[in-house]
């Protein structure tokens, strides 16, 4: 492996490229990988596959040092709320993702569909079972529509989340809670043989 100085290269987290920018070169990479025949796309796969242990190693390496120091557990706080950062860590396994971050991402799986028929959503908490969710964009008046929207949303949180057991809408004047990463949850998990990490 060669390591060249000089500042950060393209693409780095930190340069001037941007996530936006990020996100745009791996779609556009996966679009060419699909593009291959069966070899090829079984070769990209295991290179991406042989990266990922890589970098997962490296990150696991770097948060039990950060966590093994008064100030390093303070930086990690700090760097976990960078969303790449989160990412990167939660694909490496390090991270447990917390119920309102997986309640986020069940949300993001119905967004499609939500803003097919002019509307969205937005999680505003979750409290002893129940989210607390609002309806946004949906049509004023198309009271069908937007139940149709609400039992969409309902039915996602439900289906996926155990620990949620009632959904509730709010109103538009409701102050939605930021989802944030305690230290606590932030942590080393042993991967199993076929690289998953396991709790």
């Amino acid at each position: 492996m060669t390591v060249t100085g000089g500042g950060p290269r393209p693409g780095a987290v930190g340069s001037d490229e941007g996530f936006a920018a990020r996100a745009a070169r791996v779609d556009a990479a996966a679009q060419v990988v699909e593009a291959l025949n069966a070899d090829g796309r079984a070769a990209a796969a295991e290179l991406v596959a042989a990266v990922e242990a890589l970098h997962g190693a490296v990150l696991r390496a770097v948060v039990t040092r950060l966590r093994s120091d008064e100030h390093g557990r303070e930086l990690l706080y700090d760097i976990v709320e960078d969303p790449e950062v989160y990412a990167s860590l939660v694909k490496a396994g390090v991270v447990r993702p917390t119920l309102a971050m997986r309640a986020v991402q069940v949300l993001d799986g119905v967004r499609p569909y939500l803003r097919s028929h002019n509307g969205d959503v937005e999680l505003v908490r979750i409290d002893d079972g129940v989210a607390y969710v609002r309806l946004l964009g949906a049509c004023q008046g198309c009271g069908s529509s937007t139940a149709t929207l609400r039992d969409s949303v309902a039915e996602a949180l439900l289906t996926h989340l155990p620990e949620v057991r009632e959904v509730e809408e709010v109103p538009a004047d409701v102050v939605p809670v930021t989802a944030f990463v305690p230290v606590a949850s932030v942590g080393i998990r042993r991967s199993r043989a076929d690289g998953r990490a396991v709790s």
